[in-house]
């Protein structure tokens, strides 16, 4: 990061450069009470003594509005603190200061901004991917709910959504990555409200039993699927016609046929999941056959 350090007192100029130089920061040394600086000039980093430039210290830190810029000083008084904040300055230092003190504050708002900017890409980011899927409105319901969707892109806007209108923050856990069993393991009444992705992905008795055991937690479950599932508070944001996320693209027949049949095998006994795709139960045997599908076999604790 390129600093700028305007102060009379070279010994103390040279000691803050030599600590920032140390750190990995190009420092610039300047002592000219008229400083003028190129408006094509940038510094991340602006260290101002205001006996050095008293005159013009706000003009100059008007010239950098997105730099850090932190005032060394004598006393407080209206000049040195009221009128340079309003000049724009992100902190202050009273002199004789500690070298370390004031590398601590550098080091602070770089992490400042690094973070408020790394918010902004995240903000944008999601508002670009909300406007994309026109996702709805979320309704107030209070914790817990489902989240019934066809994508789970939508689902997972639509529960940031609701985490933005409420003002909460939410840990983020998947049935894919995590035993259903193990959730029931946690503190009897969880504190931090939890984003719980995957229900379809576990069997329906194993689903009602995690339900009715979280029925008064802290929980937004997600569902991805038009299957019936018995709970008390559901919002349902699918479209009956696009059942299975197909991440925007258009696949032949026997691609969605051998997606399904993947997806749904260790929820679905082979009777129900013929039933479900409207074929026999010896069409969905010569269709695993044809489509080099190993049908995978819970093991039995």
């Amino acid at each position: 990061m390129k600093t700028l350090i305007i102060e009379n007192d070279i010994y103390l100029a040279q000691s803050i450069s030599n600590k920032l130089i140390d750190k990995g920061y190009e420092c610039v040394i300047s002592k000219d009470t008229n400083l003028k600086i190129d408006n094509s000039s940038f510094f991340d980093v602006i260290l101002i003594s205001y006996d050095t430039c008293s005159k013009n210290c706000a003009g100059i830190i008007k010239q950098f509005p997105d730099s850090i810029v932190i005032m060394m000083i004598k006393y407080i008084n209206d000049d040195t603190f009221t009128k340079m904040f309003k000049a724009g300055i992100h902190d202050y230092i009273i002199k004789p200061l500690i070298v370390d003190e004031l590398i601590r504050k550098v080091e602070h708002y770089k992490q400042f901004i690094r973070l408020q900017r790394e918010a902004i890409f995240y903000k944008n980011y999601f508002e670009f991917i909300e406007g994309m899927l026109n996702t709805p409105f979320p309704f107030t319901y209070n914790l817990p709910f489902i989240i019934r969707s066809s994508s789970q892109r939508s689902a997972d806007i639509y529960a940031m959504r609701y985490a933005r209108l409420k003002n909460i923050h939410f840990n983020f856990l998947s049935l894919k990555n995590i035993n259903w069993q193990d959730i029931l393991k946690f503190d009897n009444r969880i504190s931090e409200t939890i984003y719980l992705t995957g229900l379809e992905h576990i069997r329906r008795n194993e689903r009602d039993e995690l339900l009715s055991k979280l029925h008064k937690q802290n929980v937004i479950f997600s569902f991805i699927s038009q299957e019936e599932i018995p709970f008390s508070n559901i919002v349902d944001i699918s479209m009956p016609q696009n059942g299975i996320d197909l991440n925007g693209g258009i696949i032949p027949i026997k691609e969605y046929e051998k997606m399904v049949i993947t997806k749904y095998e260790n929820l679905y006994s082979d009777i129900e999941l013929a039933k479900e795709l409207g074929i026999s139960r010896k069409s969905l045997w010569e269709k695993r056959k044809r489509y080099g599908i190993v049908k995978q076999r819970k093991h039995t604790k």
